[in-house]
C-alpha cells in the first residue's frame, strides 16, 4: 500500500512539474515579439499564488538586453591625417561602442585623460602600431609605477620570449595568440599596462584580481592561480573577497601597489626558478646571490607576518625551498639519462637527423628553449618531467597547495623519471644486442 501511494506522489509531482513547465513557456513565447501583422496571443493567466503582490515589484536586473542597443556598424574606410579627442569620440562611439563604454567608466575619462593624451593624434601613426600605447607614454603620468614595472620580471617578458627557440619553431599566427599573448607585457621602454589594467578601462581595482594575475600565470607550466586557489589562502579569499582576511597575488607579490611583481621571490622565480651562486643546474636557471635570497625572504616574511606566527611562515616557505633543491636534483638525474644517452649516439632520432633548433641548430637543447616537437622520445619524456612535473612541484609549494605540489607535481615527475630509466634501459640492451650481433656475422 505504501509503494502504491508513494508512486502516486511521484506521478502528481510530476504532472504539476510539466503544467508549470508549459505554463512558463507559454508565458515566454506570449512575450517573443511578433512578425508585423501577426496577431498577438493573449497572455498567459496568472494565478494568485504566482501573482506577484503590488508592494514588492520585480527588481530591475541590467542585463545587455535590456540596455538601449548599440546603433549598427556601417562599412567605412579608415580615416587618414590627424584628429582631436572629440573628433576620435564622436566615430568610435558609433565604430566601437564598446570601447568607449569601457573608456566613459574610465578613471581617465573622470580626470579628463583624452584619446590623444594616450594614443596621439595621428591616425596613420596610432595604425602603424596597431593602437597601443607603450609603457614610456603612461610614464608621463606614472612615473613611479612605470620605473618599478621597468625593473621586473614583466618588462623582461617579451624579450626572453622573441629570443627562445620554441617560439620562433611556432607559426606567426600561434606566435601571437600562444606566446605573445602573454609574454608581450614588457620590453624595454617599450610594453603594455592595458596587460593587466584592461584596454580602456585602466582599471586599477581590476588589475589587483586574481583573475586578472591567471590571465597568464596558469596552466601546467606554471599553475599560480589554480595552486593558489585551492590553498587555504585561495579558498579564504573565495569565500569573504576580503584581502584583509586572506592574500591574492598583489598581496604578497606587489606590496603596498609596488609594480614590482618579483618582490619577495628567491629560487622559486618564474620559468625553472632560480638557484644560489655556486649552484650548479642541469637546465638554465636564473642565479641570485645569497644575500638577495636572505633580502627578498625577509620582505616576504614581514608580509607573511601579517596574519602568521614567524616560525609558521618561516618554516612554510623552507619547506617549498626544499621541494624546489628536491626537484632541481631530480631534473638534473634525468638530464645525466638523456646527455648520456646524446653522447653514445644512442637518442633516435640524433639532433643532427632532424630540423633544426631554430637557435641552437643541430645540438641537444634541454631545458630552457627545448622544443616540444622534432625530438627523440627521451627528450619528449624530458620536456614533460622538467617543463611541467618541475614547474608544478615547486610553484605549488610556494603557493601552498598540497595536492598541486604532490600528486600533480612530484607525483608526475618522479613518474616520468622511472619512464625515462626504463626507456634508458631498454635503448642500451638493444644496443649490445645489435653490436653482439654485428661480431657474429662472416667477415667480421
Amino acid at each position: 500500500m505504501r509503494l502504491v501511494i508513494a508512486l502516486l506522489l511521484i506521478l502528481l509531482g510530476a504532472v504539476g512539474a510539466v503544467l508549470l513547465d508549459r505554463g512558463l513557456f507559454e508565458e515566454q513565447l506570449s512575450s517573443r515579439p511578433q512578425a508585423p501583422g501577426a496577431e498577438q496571443p493573449a497572455p498567459a493567466k496568472r494565478t494568485a499564488a504566482n501573482q506577484p503582490s503590488p508592494e514588492t515589484p520585480r527588481p530591475a536586473v541590467d542585463t545587455p538586453a535590456a540596455r538601449p542597443p548599440h546603433p549598427p556598424r556601417t562599412p567605412m574606410e579608415r580615416p587618414n591625417g590627424t584628429f582631436t579627442h572629440d573628433e576620435c569620440v564622436t566615430c568610435h562611439r558609433k565604430r566601437q561602442p564598446g570601447l568607449m563604454d569601457q573608456w566613459d567608466a574610465s578613471e581617465h575619462a573622470r580626470r579628463d585623460v583624452t584619446c590623444v593624451d594616450c594614443h596621439g593624434a595621428n591616425h596613420d601613426a596610432i595604425f602603424a602600431v596597431e593602437g597601443l600605447v607603450a609603457t614610456a607614454q603612461c610614464a608621463k603620468c606614472h612615473e613611479k609605477e612605470t620605473y618599478e614595472f621597468l625593473a621586473s620580471p614583466h618588462a623582461r617578458a617579451r624579450d626572453a620570449a622573441l629570443a627562445n627557440g620554441r617560439l620562433k619553431a611556432q607559426i606567426p599566427a600561434m606566435q601571437r595568440r600562444g606566446c605573445l599573448a602573454c609574454h608581450d607585457s614588457g620590453g624595454g621602454s617599450q610594453g603594455r599596462c592595458n596587460a593587466c589594467h584592461g584596454a580602456h578601462r585602466h582599471s586599477a581595482a581590476d588589475a589587483r584580481r586574481p583573475e586578472a594575475c591567471g590571465t597568464c600565470h596558469m596552466g601546467p607550466d606554471h599553475p599560480h592561480l589554480e595552486a593558489w586557489e585551492s590553498s587555504l589562502h585561495g579558498v579564504a579569499y573565495g569565500a569573504t573577497h576580503d584581502t584583509r582576511q586572506a592574500p591574492t597575488c598583489v598581496t604578497c607579490h606587489m606590496d603596498g601597489g609596488s609594480h614590482h611583481v618579483g618582490f619577495g621571490i628567491t629560487i622559486g622565480s618564474s620559468g625553472s626558478g632560480g638557484v644560489l651562486e655556486g649552484e650548479q643546474p642541469a637546465i638554465p636557471m636564473k642565479v641570485i646571490t645569497a644575500a638577495h635570497a636572505k633580502n627578498e625572504r625577509k620582505r616576504m616574511l614581514a608580509i607573511c607576518e601579517r596574519c602568521h606566527t614567524p616560525r609558521m611562515a618561516r618554516r612554510a616557505l623552507e619547506d617549498a625551498d626544499a621541494i624546489k633543491r628536491e626537484v632541481d636534483r631530480l631534473v638534473g638525474e634525468a638530464a645525466r639519462i638523456v646527455r648520456a644517452l646524446y653522447d653514445d649516439v644512442l637518442l633516435d632520432p640524433m639532433p643532427k637527423e632532424r630540423p633544426a633548433h631554430p637557435t641552437a641548430g643541430h645540438t641537444l637543447v634541454l631545458g630552457g628553449g627545448a622544443l616540444y616537437e622534432n625530438h627523440s622520445d627521451a627528450e619528449r619524456i624530458f620536456f614533460d618531467l622538467a617543463k611541467f612535473g618541475h614547474s608544478i612541484t615547486f610553484k605549488a609549494a610556494y603557493h601552498q597547495s598540497a595536492d598541486w605540489t604532490h600528486w600533480l607535481g612530484m607525483a608526475r615527475l618522479k613518474a616520468d623519471l622511472e619512464e625515462l630509466k626504463a626507456l634508458d634501459r631498454r635503448t642500451r640492451k638493444a644496443a649490445a644486442i645489435a653490436a653482439a650481433a654485428s661480431k657474429t656475422k662472416p667477415g667480421k
